[in-house]
């Protein structure tokens, strides 16, 4: 459990660090900045659903035998197809909301799992290093 939850807050950090950055380009591009942020909550908010939905369904499939495993996660895998699909209608048919800023939110997804790695190497130095490995002496015959 501890080792989801240093995920869990470095890919936090990574999206949050990608939301910053996204909300900061529209503050100075964007013509309608409510539309543009609502869009960006909007797209953040599903990419944080459809992760911890990814890390529930891979904690579930584990415990499963491979047959039931691929068929669940295939089917869970649908369920966030489907989720994205709802969001982008949503960000389509909402006035209030930018169409574009919601793709990128949840595009947010990926770039907040890439950057991750950079957060949990400076949270957790200790579990992100190379260790000196021990020297063992073998003699050659």
């Amino acid at each position: 459990m501890n080792q989801i939850r240093e995920t869990l807050s470095g890919f936090l950090l990574g999206l949050g660090a990608y939301a910053v950055l996204i909300e900061g380009i529209g503050f100075f591009f964007s013509g309608d900045f409510a539309a543009y942020t609502f869009g960006l909550l909007l797209g953040i908010a599903i990419a944080v659903v459809l992760f911890l939905h990814m890390a529930k369904t891979l904690d579930y499939a584990l415990d499963r035998s491979p047959d039931q495993a691929a068929k669940y996660v295939k089917r869970q895998s649908l369920l966030r197809l489907f989720i994205m699909l709802v969001g982008m209608i949503v960000g389509l048919l909402v006035d209030r909301m930018n169409f574009i800023t919601v793709v990128l939110g949840m595009l947010g997804l990926k770039t907040g799992a890439l950057i991750a790695p950079c957060f949990l190497k400076r949270i957790y130095p200790d579990q992100y290093g190379t260790k000196p490995s021990q020297e063992v002496d073998v003699e050659s015959p």
